[in-house]
């Protein structure tokens, strides 16, 4: 009997149409099981640019959050120190009453000791890190930016601290006869106040005036500058002035006033002679003796402050100290220098300290964050605490009360709220630092949302759709159910079979 040859019938394409479909069957059982479209990125066809385009997009918002969460570390950070400086000079602010020295003078020996203790803590903040990187040493990250209080105060060797270089100062500007570096000489019935030189010590010569036209008075004038105050006739009468004001190494303004008295002259009088010649000799004396008390208290003040001013350097300022030996006669101020003198600054001296530390925190979006230790805000209190901190009001001087005063008086000044508006002020640095913070924050909502759209996005593309894929493997199954029944039938059809 002849077979009729299997030829007759598409055999070899069922079989390859069954193959077909079981790969299609194994890859749809791959993609239900791992949830996934594709195990390789050559399985997803063009869809794969766009999907390398999705998860690079996405790796560079998680460096962008990675870094914002630094920025957001260290913002925390300096934002407690900025609050803690801020009540530091609040209190220092409180306590300088321009009163007296408290019951018993107790006052004269806890401001000093109070300004030290403050003094000592704002340096140590000044020294914050976070995990070895120094915060308030602008873009100098990996040293201390400020020496250590004691250090400073004090002096290390042969270089000199704060304690040295003003008592230094304060040589300079008392001068030999402690008249404030100035020189009074009388001549018949003129007295002549000038200035000892041309230099930055001691008081300076600012306005002279009278209430009398019995008293002749020539303004500052000529260099060194000085001025007269001549008598004649008729002469003065009681209750006549003479207001000399003063520019003190500080730049504040000092004043004294000198009557005139037909009686015996006490502080702030000088006699009537019986004539122009006397009343000068008089009023010479008690030019001298005016002046010498001024130098002794308000100017020893100024001193102070005017020597922390040269020692503590602001931005772009260099430490200064008087040139000498000898001190008390001294015309200039000579640059310091590492070996002689304690640098209380080491960091970064940006113009612009903000900017000197940048993250980017997203694309095109930059915040700074660098603070310095010698912007205006930060100096300032450090140097008003270490002028009070070094000085001494022992009960048995008599000018400790004055002294006391007028440091008090300087000190409520320098620190007075009324110069948060300035730049680099603590309060001007804390609403920077607020501002890099809260657009790190809005950069990092946003980067949260974009991540979300992104994320969403991949998925679709990635992720196997499980309802869709087990209905097409049902569907899958039979068709290759009846696929394999009809080609195993006519795999095995014969002529015979056929005619039957």
């Amino acid at each position: 009997m002849t077979s009729v040859g299997k030829t007759m019938f598409p055999l070899a394409n069922g079989i390859k149409n069954i193959t077909s479909m079981k790969e299609r069957y194994d890859k749809l059982q791959s993609q239900l099981s791992s949830g996934e479209k594709a195990s390789t990125l050559a399985e997803m066809g063009s869809d794969r640019y766009f999907d390398l385009a999705l998860r690079q997009r996405i790796a560079r918002i998680d460096g962008y959050q990675q870094s914002i969460t630094t920025v957001n570390l260290r913002l925390e950070v300096l934002d407690t120190v900025m609050s803690r400086l801020d009540t530091v000079e609040a209190d220092a602010r409180a306590g300088a009453i321009s009163g007296g020295g408290g019951t018993t003078g107790i006052n004269y020996q806890t401001t000093p000791t109070l300004a030290a203790s403050r003094f000592d803590e704002v340096l140590t903040l000044m020294n914050t890190d976070i995990a070895g990187r120094y915060l308030f040493g602008g873009n100098r990250t990996d040293d201390r930016p400020v020496e250590t209080p004691y250090d400073l105060l004090n002096g290390v060797g042969g270089r000199a601290g704060f304690k040295q270089v003003a008592g230094e100062r304060k040589l300079a500007d008392l001068g030999t006869d402690h008249l404030g570096r100035l020189d009074i000489t009388s001549a018949t019935d003129t007295v002549t106040l000038a200035e000892d030189g041309v230099h930055p010590f001691g008081m300076k010569l600012s306005t002279i005036s009278t209430t009398t036209a019995n008293i002749a008075v020539t303004p500052p004038a000529g260099s060194p500058p000085q001025l007269t105050v001549q008598f004649g006739t008729p002469l003065p009468v009681a209750g006549d002035k003479v207001q000399i004001s003063f520019t003190m190494p500080d730049g504040t303004e000092e004043q004294i006033s000198l009557t005139a008295t037909t009686g015996t002259p006490i502080a702030g009088e000088f006699q009537i002679g019986a004539d122009a010649d006397a009343t000068a000799a008089s009023f010479g004396t008690a030019l001298t003796g005016a002046v010498q008390h001024l130098a002794e208290t308000k100017l020893v003040s100024a001193s102070a402050f005017a020597a922390a001013d040269s020692f503590f350097n602001g931005q772009g300022e260099q430490v200064m100290r008087v040139a000498g030996p000898p001190y008390d006669t001294s015309t200039g101020l000579v640059p310091a220098t590492s070996a002689n003198t304690m640098l209380w600054y080491k960091g970064e001296d940006s113009p612009d300290p903000r900017n000197s530390v940048t993250a980017r925190v997203g694309e095109g979006t930059v915040v700074g964050y660098g603070v310095q230790a010698n912007e205006s805000g930060i100096v300032n209190l450090v140097r008003t605490l270490a002028a009070v901190a070094v000085q001494n009001f022992p009960d048995s001087d008599p000018t400790s009360e004055e002294r006391y005063t007028s440091l008090m008086q300087r000190n409520s000044a320098r620190l007075a709220d009324t110069k948060d508006n300035n730049p680099g002020s603590l309060a001007a640095i804390t609403v920077e630092l607020g501002l890099a913070q809260s657009t790190a924050g809005a950069i990092d909502e946003r980067h949260t949302d974009h991540t979300a759209q992104l994320g969403n996005m991949l998925e679709r593309m990635e992720t196997a759709p499980t309802e869709t894929i087990a209905m097409e493997i049902l569907a899958l199954k039979t068709r290759l159910e009846a696929s394999y029944q009809t080609t195993a039938m006519l795999s095995q059809l014969s002529l015979v079979n056929y005619m039957r």
